[in-house]
Parts: C-alpha cells; structure tokens; sequence
C-alpha cells in the first residue's frame, strides 16, 4: 500500500509537469487520477467493494501508470536526444 500512495502523489503531479508539453495529455490524466484518488479514500474509509470494482481500480490504475510512462517519455526523450547529440558533435 505504501507503494501505491507513494505513486498516488507522484501521478497527481504529473500533469503538472506535463502541462508545458502537452496541455490535452495533462487533461486527459486528471479524470484517472480522480478515479485512483477515490479508490484511495474508499480503501481508507474501510468500504466494503466488490471484486469487479477492484478490478476496476486496479486497471485504471495500470492504465494510469502506462499513461504516465508515456507522458515522460514524451517530457525527457527531446532532452536525452539533444545530449546524445550533443556528445555526438562533440566527439566529431
């Protein structure tokens, strides 16, 4: 559990630094977000869920960390490409 609050407040940031990059992505996070953080509030407030809503929970959470690798991906891979590049004309 203490993973998945660690990366609850991780993803709740993510938008943020991904505002600058790509607005629509960021905005297209948030409703998955929501959705972990509700999970979140019914795990703690000990309501009993069915096995199809925890597979619900569980996948929008998969979905939501396969969306955030994307999201850096898109964040850092110009950056590694200039370095890269940069190391390239440097050895040239």
């Amino acid at each position: 559990m203490d993973v998945f609050v660690l990366y609850l407040f991780i993803a709740t940031a993510t938008p943020l630094f991904l505002w600058t990059e790509s607005k629509k992505m960021a905005l297209m996070q948030i409703p998955f977000i929501a959705v972990i953080w509700l999970y979140m509030i019914l795990h703690l407030a000990k309501v009993d869920m069915s096995p199809l809503m925890h597979t619900l929970f569980i996948s929008i959470f998969v979905a939501n960390v396969i969306f955030a690798h994307i999201a850096a991906i898109m964040i850092y891979a110009p950056y590694f490409k200039k370095k890269k590049l940069e190391k390239k004309t440097i050895v040239e």
